[in-house]
Parts: structure tokens; sequence; C-alpha cells
């Protein structure tokens, strides 16, 4: 499997109808240009939201963040907790998420196992920001 992280070429935008996707309610804002995509093994990961309330402080930023996920031609929801960062620019980086939720169609159920190990190995991929990564390496300690 071969991850790729790019700005989402307009075609696919077209195919994918991201313009309909993108009008679904948000708990916060951030919804990703860019995606992490395997286009062999047609799956796609996109950051939707972050949550967030601007109310409270700090930005009310709660960690949480939402995700289309395209596995094979179904189209789910991810919820992911971050709870530890490390590393920067340059150097390896580390991160802790924890899956909060994913609707798994049932006819899908049986394959479970394979749908949440293609989504870690995506976000591993992903570097924790996309196209945007500068980091030297990535690892994930992905809680499910």
């Amino acid at each position: 499997m071969t991850f790729v992280n790019e700005y989402i070429p307009e075609e696919d935008l077209k195919k994918y109808n991201f313009a309909e996707l993108n009008k679904r309610i948000k708990k916060g804002g951030f919804t990703a240009r860019d995606w992490t995509i395997d286009r062999v093994a047609d799956i796609w990961l996109r950051q939707f939201y972050v949550e967030s309330d601007h109310t409270a402080p700090d930005g009310g930023f709660t960690g949480v963040s939402a995700w289309d996920y395209y596995w094979k031609g179904t189209l789910m929801m991810v919820e992911i907790k971050s709870l530890e960062s490390v590393g920067g620019v340059g150097k390896p980086r580390w991160s802790r998420k924890k899956l909060l939720s994913i609707n798994i169609p049932p006819g899908l159920e049986n394959q479970r196992t394979q749908i949440l190990q293609d989504l870690k190995s995506a976000f591993i991929a992903h570097k924790d920001v996309g196209v945007f990564s500068k980091s030297s390496s990535y690892s994930l300690t992905f809680e499910i």
C-alpha cells in the first residue's frame, strides 16, 4: 500500500463531490484542501474539521477532529482525539491518537480489522499535517 499526501486535484474534487461534502455541519474549522490517498487501493483520508469553540479560552481547541475516510467505494466519517504529539521541523515526530468513532456500514463489519489497519496506515502517511509535513520521520500510537 502506498499512500501519498497531495492537494486534491480538481477532477477528484468533482468525482467525489467535495462541494456537497463541504456543506455538512461542522463543529469547527480547518477543512483541508489536501488528502492522503492510495489510488491503487482506492482509499483516501481528508480532514473535514478540527473541533473548536472560539468563545472558549485559547480558541477552544479540544483535540478532536473529524475526517472523511473513503475505503474502497464507501465513505465513512471518523472522529479522532489527538492525545500527544512531540517532534518538529526536520526532526522525528510521534503522535498518540484515539479513535472516538467510525461509521462502518453493517455490510462491511466483517472487514472492520482491515478497515482500521488501512485507516492507521493512512494516518501514518499523513504525518499529522499532510502536505505540510516537514518531519524527518513519523510514528503513531493509534488507540482503538
